[in-house]
């Protein structure tokens, strides 16, 4: 690759990562006087307790934004985090528990339960302040009647093998959980609520980001019932969840708050970093030092193999056309079919669509995808996805490796890893969906 281009390259992801930086965003979206909490236009000047509670890959620096601006104010918190994605945060009112993503594990069960507990005890004159991020759904498992955690990791599992996107997942993971779904909202009553949040979800749709655990559930049993039959998993997953689904259906077990409810105008949600201002930040950058920039405004969605073929596709065209040097930039989140997967495989969505686009790419001159997961983490590896090139397919055969039997086996990340071409650099503790960057020079 190009010194001057992998430099940019670097710039790039340095500036998309740094306009979602979680402590600056939350910082940007409060304000607090000592007396008065601003969030917009939404205030609140109460005496009680502030108990500070969230869930998600950026709730470090989420908390410690809040531990640096209301201090000593804070009665309580806690907030869950996935395994080593503290980073070097330390807190001294808000308390950090680790747990498992994406499969829930004990931990997180136990986290939250110890939430619902403080949720309960908020009082008229309290704020329940919520620290909101992707992977919240997985971090904070609820299981509701008789559904256990291994029934609910035996689902996730089955619907992420079968390639369904998160919002399909949420809507199934909601109405199997005690807090999801705005339950965690009414749970917090008659106290008020303000959740902050940062959506990995493409749209940024509250019900869906973090399963909608302070917002209106727009959702029901029959629509949750309906996805389990659409994947065909109504009968691989266990009774309780059949159970727990059918009785909801007949009425047997409450609706999720709708926004009906008399207590909503006492709660509030603002999303205060998404995908769009990471984008942002990419294409000022790019403008500035020269560059013209196609913003693609439609989210980036389905099988990330098709995605990646049709993104190198564009690519190659552009490299016809273009007169000048361009950059196309893109956002979202594909899926993956674990179909053929092999033991050994180790890959994500965003490594699987740029293999796809290198393929796309094989012998175009000057050009280049990055294809990147903005919270460092994709899928089963430790890079967060790579940067594919019109020379990464003859470079992989001179190594003796063979491309299409990588994608295939899902083994995307040992493919770029033996090129030198995989993204590796950690949790970045926040967490837009994914990004997309052509550049043709």
């Amino acid at each position: 690759m190009d010194a001057a281009i992998a430099k940019f390259s670097n710039q790039l992801i340095a500036s998309a990562l740094a306009a979602v930086e979680p402590r600056q965003a939350v910082l940007k979206a409060l304000d607090w006087d000592g007396t008065q909490l601003r969030c917009g236009a939404w205030q609140w000047a109460g005496t009680g307790q502030i108990i500070v509670l969230g869930s998600g890959k950026a709730g470090a620096p989420m908390a410690a934004a809040v531990e640096e601006l209301l201090g000593n104010r804070i009665a309580t918190g806690l907030v869950v985090v996935k395994d080593a994605h503290r980073g070097d945060v330390e807190l001294n009112h808000i308390q950090l528990h680790e747990a498992s993503h994406p499969t829930p594990d004990q931990r997180g069960l136990h986290a939250a339960q110890q939430i619902e507990r403080l949720l309960k005890q908020a009082q008229t004159d309290d704020l329940v302040l919520a620290l909101i991020s992707g992977g919240a759904s997985a971090l904070l498992p609820a299981p509701a009647g008789s559904i256990s955690l291994a029934d609910l990791q035996q689902l996730t599992q089955l619907l992420l093998a079968c390639g369904a996107p998160i919002e399909h997942i949420n809507l199934l993971r909601k109405h199997c959980d005690r807090l999801k779904g705005g339950q965690f909202a009414a749970l917090a009553q008659p106290a008020s609520v303000l959740s902050l949040v940062i959506s990995d979800v493409v749209g940024s749709p509250l019900s869906s980001i973090a399963s909608g655990l302070s917002v209106p559930d727009s959702g029901s049993f029959a629509e949750a019932w309906a996805m389990l039959e659409h994947y065909q998993l109504q009968y691989q997953v266990a009774a309780s969840i059949r159970d727990y689904l059918q009785a909801g259906m007949r009425g047997l077990v409450p609706a999720h708050p709708n926004g009906s409810e008399p207590w909503w105008p006492r709660v509030q949600t603002s999303i205060v970093a998404r995908n769009e201002t990471a984008q942002a930040a990419v294409k000022q950058l790019a403008q500035a030092q020269g560059w013209q920039v196609i913003h693609e405004q439609q989210p980036i969605v389905g099988e990330a193999q098709v995605v990646g073929a049709m993104l190198g596709q564009r690519l190659r065209q552009l490299a016809a056309s273009a007169q000048q040097p361009t950059l196309y930039l893109a956002g979202g989140e594909t899926t993956v079919n674990l179909t053929g997967i092999q033991a050994h495989s180790r890959g994500g969505r965003n490594a699987e669509l740029a293999l796809a686009a290198a393929l796309a790419l094989d012998g175009c001159p000057n050009c280049q995808l990055i294809a990147l997961a903005t919270d460092g983490g994709d899928g089963s590896s430790p890079a967060s996805g790579a940067i594919a090139n019109g020379q990464s397919i003859e470079q992989a055969r001179n190594l003796g490796l063979e491309p299409q039997a990588f994608l295939a086996n899902h083994d995307s990340y040992s493919f770029w890893q033996a090129l030198g071409s995989a993204i590796e650099i950690g949790p970045t503790l926040t967490n837009v969906n994914d990004l997309v960057i052509g550049l043709v020079w």
